[in-house]
């Protein structure tokens, strides 16, 4: 185990030596295991940590001459990987969350794929009612940048991954 996945442990309510383990390595670790053998994907989870911060965990196999154990990877999320939970956490259709991911792209309503401009104001007006917001800056700092730019004023630096095997 590095460092910083001691550090990650900590803020994900486990132990930084690794003796006690968050629910959610377990969890990725059982759904490694139960993967066929011939999975390339490695499976992935998203959690909030008990500081606020986002995280991706992932896991995959790692054969050493001992035993075949479980590599961890932790790492902080990037705005775009927690975007979609944020969008879900507001109720948003599919219809809308395709519409606010174009707008958090920087698309002006115009150009926005495939819809005439009056259909995506009638969704955005939707999709600002939900989310108590009232133009697309603040949409986009809703939904991008609520997690990332206290921290960032605050001067807190991002985290670097962290990765410790599980026997």
């Amino acid at each position: 185990m590095n460092d910083a996945a001691g550090r990650w442990l900590e803020d994900l309510g486990g132990r930084a030596d690794g003796s006690d383990l968050p629910i959610e390595i377990a969890a990725l670790a059982i759904r490694l295991r139960h993967l066929p053998a011939a999975e390339p994907a490695m499976p992935r989870l998203r959690v909030r940590t008990r500081s606020g911060r986002w995280a991706v965990l992932h896991a995959s196999w790692m054969n050493t001459p001992a035993s075949k154990a479980i590599t961890v990877i932790l790492e902080e999320a990037a705005p775009a990987q927690v975007a979609p939970l944020i969008m879900v956490a507001y109720g948003l259709t599919d219809r809308e969350k395709t519409i606010s991911a174009m707008v958090c792209l920087g698309l002006p309503t115009r150009q926005i794929a495939g819809l005439t401009t009056d259909t995506v104001q009638d969704h955005l007006k939707s999709v600002f009612d939900r989310t108590c917001v009232h133009s697309h800056g603040e949409l986009v700092a809703l939904i991008l940048q609520r997690d990332y730019l206290p921290r960032a004023a605050a001067g807190d630096p991002l985290s670097p991954s962290g990765a410790f095997a599980v026997g």
